[in-house]
């Protein structure tokens, strides 16, 4: 992942001079050219955050300079995780049909645009979604999903994300559970954190820790569940702190997140809290960083703030602002972690051809992508059922994308993707500027054959890279 590196926010009369929480309404309908100053500044933080210059020195096995070379730089990989959830390969891979064609059709399409992928590990769900389930009976382990999972995600070369290690809902805890003390759930809640986290070390390198808790009960008071429950801080900081605290001592290198929706989200709705209190989005975004601060305090910090992004047609503005206000307040990279912009209204409603509701649709999940990447703080998009909804599906395999696949591919694959030519100097080097990700450099051989070498082109890293060619013919 790219360096923890602080934002700079773009003064407010960046985004013509009005302020970035003035925003308290969502819009009836997205119309793209509202956005334009804010996806102007965006694209501006693209171009300083997620690109930079290296220079590639190539030298002979003598260490001598190859002067003179023709190179050509090909960019393969984005340091930038871009995932969806594999909730659909999943019910494949338990139904037994996971190498019949449809699945073999979501494969191909779910390896083409992304590079992370959401791997689910539910201590149980509701039976009507037909979830994943690890411990849905007492005892009675299905992790061999799980496991399915992690490793066709690691053998794409893609990174495996865990979600969830903890989800402290009613609906996530297994009714056997519920039988014990909250001791003895504790005992059992480490058990099965210690069990996969270490389980699958090295494997899973990334982990929604912890799902939802700021609107929720905490998990020793399920029964006094009453939505929204405005839990005080202490309260919930005091079982998730274990949990990070488990997970670190299995595996120090995974990155650990806190994940929470409703924090994206405007305030012209207010609900009332459990505790009589006004509850907004905004209350809930002072709050959740508090959070994270209490947590860092006790010496059991997150790795990241995880953003859900349920949340329709929200204001680019509104999405720059919080994305700023959590990486400002918490000192913490940020991750979108379950993003979908849902169309069911406008469908149902009849206010718009099919094809027009397409086309808004992916111009909203483009622009929404494109402010994400160019905000500094943001380390991670992850979708929640892109796939689904933007690809049409046949049961034979047929399918065909949809505007909102093609303009995330081509954001993903084209736009911000680095191809350049150049030659190497006396020295042998040869300087790039490009984003950052895994390069491939290419050059000729005597025969006029082509090889390349491969190198890391990594944000925070402005030095030179040596590379040992093959000897190259005159």
């Amino acid at each position: 992942m790219p360096n923890h590196t602080p934002a700079t926010p773009p003064p407010a009369a960046h985004l013509g001079g009005e302020e970035w929480r003035d925003i308290d309404t969502a819009p009836d309908h997205y119309n793209p050219t509202d956005h334009d100053e804010v996806l102007r500044v965006a694209r501006a933080g693209i171009r300083e955050h997620r690109m930079g210059d290296l220079t590639v020195r190539l030298v002979d096995r003598q260490g001598r300079p190859l002067a003179g070379l023709p190179v050509k730089f090909v960019q393969q990989t984005s340091d930038f995780a871009v995932g969806d959830n594999l909730w659909g390969l999943d019910r494949h891979w338990r139904n037994g049909t996971f190498d019949g064609s449809l699945a073999q059709a979501q494969r191909a399409r779910f390896t083409e645009l992304f590079n992370a992928a959401n791997c689910l590990s539910y201590w149980t769900e509701r039976p009507r979604n037909d979830g994943p389930k690890t411990e849905d009976v007492q005892g009675d382990w299905r992790l061999d999903g799980f496991a399915a999972m992690v490793d066709w995600t690691r053998s794409q070369g893609m990174l495996a994300k865990g979600h969830p290690l903890f989800w402290s809902i009613p609906k996530c805890i297994p009714e056997w559970v519920k039988r014990y003390d909250y001791d003895t759930q504790m005992k059992f809640l480490e058990v099965r954190i210690r069990n996969i986290v270490s389980r699958f070390k090295g494997r899973v390198t990334m982990y929604d820790a912890v799902n939802e808790p700021m609107w929720e009960t905490a998990f020793n008071k399920l029964n006094e569940r009453n939505w929204p429950h405005i839990t005080p801080i202490k309260d919930i900081a005091d079982y998730i702190e274990p949990v990070l605290r488990w997970c670190r001592e299995e595996d120090p290198d995974a990155t650990l997140l806190v994940n929470d929706y409703g924090m994206c989200a405007t305030d012209d709705k207010p609900l009332t809290g459990s505790d009589g209190s006004r509850v907004t989005a905004s209350s809930q975004r002072t709050r959740y960083i508090q959070l994270f601060q209490e947590l860092a305090e006790r010496g059991t910090p997150a790795d990241a703030v995880g953003l859900q992004g349920h949340t329709g047609w929200v204001p680019h503005r509104l999405h720059w602002h919080v994305f700023e206000q959590f990486h400002q307040g918490t000192g913490l990279p940020v991750h979108i972690t379950e993003f979908w912009a849902s169309t069911k209204e406008l469908r149902s409603a009849g206010v718009m051809p099919a094809h027009e509701i397409d086309a808004l649709q992916a111009e909203y999940i483009a622009n929404t992508l494109t402010v994400a990447f160019g905000h500094p703080g943001i380390e991670a998009f992850f979708f929640w059922g892109l796939l689904g909804d933007a690809v049409a599906w046949q049961d034979d395999g047929g399918n065909d994308p949809k505007p909102a696949y093609l303009r995330v591919k081509q954001l993903l694959h084209e736009e911000w993707r680095t191809t350049a030519e150049t030659t190497t100097d006396s020295q042998g080097c040869a300087t790039l500027h490009g984003y950052y990700g895994g390069y491939t450099i290419r050059y000729p051989l005597a025969d006029k054959h082509t090889t390349g070498l491969t190198f890391e082109h990594r944000r925070g890293y402005d030095g030179t890279v040596t590379l040992i060619a093959h000897p190259v013919g005159a």
